[in-house]
């Protein structure tokens, strides 16, 4: 009489075990990796639309009122701001545009913000654009630095606007997807007025 074995052998066990095992980590990695395209393409549209409402909000402004060099009502000493004929353009950190002034700053403990040029990455202090000094243009899922702003043409005024935008740090986003998703932008507003009617 043959007795037969209810259980399983050490190899059968081991084979199995190996089989589960492969399709764990398979399917682990394939949601791994779609969590992480997700959180890119996430990251990707915060700072499209901080970049669309900065370039609105600056072109909307230069085309009701016109640009200036200089904002001499707002305490700014407008001398050397002066663009000479052998000038190409003036190169600022600060753009004057009908009594508004845009710049970079920081936020403060108290919720204030203090103009800056030191934009450096540190859990503590992330650089945003504001206008006036009371009203940001990004917001905290954003880090933008190194903002420069040229002023060119005597005859049709134009504007280029060049800054670094990236994920803050600090919002749950790895180091490696603040490097991937660093991105340079540079655009150019002309000049035209819109009359009120």
């Amino acid at each position: 009489m043959k007795i037969k074995n209810q259980g399983f052998t050490l190899v059968e066990t081991i084979v199995s075990i190996t089989i589960l095992s492969i399709i764990m980590v398979s399917v682990l990695s394939i949601f791994i990796s779609s969590s992480d395209m997700s959180y890119k393409i996430d990251i990707n549209r915060a700072m499209q639309e901080n970049t669309k409402n900065i370039v609105e909000h600056i072109a909307e402004d230069i085309r009701k009122n016109g640009i200036n060099i200089c904002e001499s009502s707002l305490g700014v000493d407008c001398y050397d701001f002066s663009l000479k004929p052998a000038d190409t353009y003036i190169e600022t950190d600060t753009l004057y545009v009908g009594g508004n002034s845009y710049y970079l700053a920081k936020t403060t403990t108290g919720g204030d913000f203090i103009k800056t040029s030191d934009c450096s990455t540190t859990l503590q202090s992330q650089c945003i654009l504001v206008k006036n000094g009371e009203q940001p243009l990004s917001n905290s899922h954003v880090h933008i630095s190194n903002l420069q702003f040229f002023i060119s043409n005597k005859d049709i005024p134009k504007i280029t606007i060049n800054f670094i935008i990236k994920p803050s740090i600090g919002k749950g986003v790895k180091p490696s997807l603040i490097k991937e998703n660093s991105m340079v932008f540079q655009t150019t507003i002309s000049e035209r007025i819109i009359k009120n009617k």
